[in-house]
């Protein structure tokens, strides 16, 4: 489980605006389109409203706020984490309005705020909890948590960021809110809120670049969009294995395909690395198979090209370098892949000429074209590609493309 200041460390990659010194800052009832605006406002807001479909995200920002309040002199003992299910909207302002015991404020964090009974409508702004989220206390943080599972309220607040800040969706913001049940209005009205809608499936691998740089290491879409493949799209899952794959590479700073593979691929059979290993093992068998399923199950044709072009370039590299250089830290840090696996590739190096690994780039090249010109079945493409590269004929074997340019190796 990544620590909590993951995200603390990821948002000190935005700065903001230098006019403004932290000390200075103080964010009045608005919604907080920053992150770090909000770590770093000086006093917090004295209520919070965190929600959104990311859970995970509302759950880290939530879990960094208490460690910066703790970082500001709040003791243990003035901070409190509630769940909604246990308790009721009296009960939480009565708490709210406690004194703190060793500290200048206290904190409290609601989780799953929305289980909380709220009662009848008509009563409600008058409602105790109603008069204070309206006038809360000045020595107490309150952090309230709306969470995924309960669906009314997550469909009610959906969006509701997005078209508050589009002036072309102003009638519907206007609407939405007009809409909203108490607390909510209310919490959007006189409190600090933040949405965390999902990303899409498109946005995970700036995601995860972004997190890696935020602990100091780089890691290029590709392999972030190879570690999207492997995981999926859970952002819990992938910090996760993002923490795992900074524990595998040490002090190395620079992140790899194959620290990826080494880390969040090592329980799956059937990848892409398996595929280029069966491919430099030139076990023919277990290639197509590895083939098969990679394109009948996940369709990810041009990525099979792609890895399998920098597989054979970096083969063509690397039968430079080793003359030059044989130690495999070195060759490693060349070639940009961990040194665990220069063993594999040598290896495989030494089972093709390097009339064979051209030849293999420029099967490459064609198998792209034709992927991308034609309405050839993908898996016909690719079979053909392997077996031209491992030398065994097919029936229809691809024709070559007269007009290709003769492919550079980097």
């Amino acid at each position: 489980m990544p620590s909590s200041c993951d995200l603390r460390n990821q948002c000190e990659i935005s700065k903001p605006d230098p006019i403004f010194a932290p000390e200075q800052i103080a964010l009045p009832a608005m919604l907080i389109e920053s992150t770090t605006a909000l770590l770093r406002a000086k006093p917090l807001p004295r209520v919070i409203f965190l929600f959104g479909e990311e859970e995970f995200l509302v759950e880290e920002t939530a879990d960094v706020l208490l460690e910066v309040a703790r970082t500001r002199g709040v003791a243990d003992v003035d901070v409190e984490v509630l769940d909604g299910d246990e308790l009721s909207a009296d009960d939480l302002v009565r708490r709210a309005e406690a004194f703190p015991m060793a500290s200048a404020e206290r904190v409290i964090l609601v989780r799953r705020f929305d289980r909380i009974p709220f009662g009848r409508k008509q009563n409600a702004e008058q409602s105790l909890l109603g008069k204070y989220l309206r006038a809360p206390s000045p020595a107490t943080v309150l952090i309230l948590m709306a969470s995924g599972d309960n669906r009314s309220t997550s469909d009610e607040l959906k969006g509701l960021a997005a078209a508050m800040t589009n002036p072309k969706l102003h009638e519907k913001a206007k609407s939405k809110l007009a809409k909203l049940r108490f607390p909510y209005r209310t919490l959007i009205e006189h409190a600090a809120w933040m949405e965390f809608p999902r990303l899409y499936e498109r946005q995970i691998p700036e995601w995860i670049v972004r997190r890696f740089k935020a602990h100091g290491y780089e890691c290029a879409v590709e392999v972030a969009e190879y570690l999207t493949l492997q995981i999926g799209t859970s952002l819990r899952d992938l910090a996760n294995e993002i923490s795992k794959v900074m524990l595998f590479v040490g002090g190395r700073k620079r992140i790899g395909i194959e620290d990826v593979l080494a880390v969040a691929g090592a329980s799956r059979v059937y990848n892409v690395f398996e595929l280029q290993k069966a491919i430099g093992e030139r076990n023919i068998p277990r290639a197509l198979n590895i083939l098969h399923y990679m394109v009948r199950t996940e369709r990810q044709d041009l990525l099979i090209v792609t890895m399998l072009g920098r597989y054979f370039s970096i083969l063509w590299r690397l039968d430079e370098l080793r003359t030059v250089n044989p130690n495999p830290s070195e060759l490693g840090r060349a070639l940009g892949i961990s040194p665990f696996f220069v063993p594999e590739y040598l290896a495989a190096l030494a089972r093709f000429t390097p009339a064979q690994v051209e030849h293999a780039l420029e099967v490459l090249h064609t198998a792209d074209v034709r992927l991308k010109s034609s309405s050839l079945d993908a898996l016909t493409v690719l079979e053909e590609a392997v077996l031209a590269i491992l030398g065994e004929a097919k029936t229809s074997a691809p024709p070559r493309l007269e007009a290709a340019p003769r492919v550079r190796v980097p």
